[in-house]
């Protein structure tokens, strides 16, 4: 899939890919019916931990399963501002939502501390 997608796109999300790839991450594509979207799902240990959507914006979402994770992830990452990236969805999941390919970096410092 990604390679049907148009320049810089392709670039972006082959980059954080192949990162996540070698962390050992596994990838599988779903559909986004209500967004209209394909969404690019990354799990470890068969934990979702990544969603890299890109119809729109090209972003990249770290659901936050508790308050535990948030702690774990924000206290020991002084990159990562709460106020900045976490995010509530209509059904009141919480997300770290990052901007591709600027926060790329960010990404993977807080994927390390789940």
């Amino acid at each position: 899939m990604v390679s049907t997608l148009v320049e810089p796109k392709k670039t972006v999300i082959s980059s954080i890919r192949g990162k996540l790839i070698a962390e050992g991450y596994s990838e599988e594509v779903e559909y986004d019916a209500i967004n209209i979207e394909p969404v690019l799902i990354y799990s470890k240990h068969q934990k979702h931990s990544l969603f890299v959507k890109h119809k729109w914006s090209l972003i990249a979402l770290v659901p936050i399963q508790s308050k535990e994770e948030r702690v774990q992830i924000f206290s020991s990452t002084s990159e990562i501002d709460l106020a900045k990236y976490e995010t509530t969805d209509e059904e009141g999941n919480q997300w770290l939502k990052f901007q591709l390919p600027s926060d790329e970096d960010i990404v993977m410092k807080a994927l390390q501390k789940i």
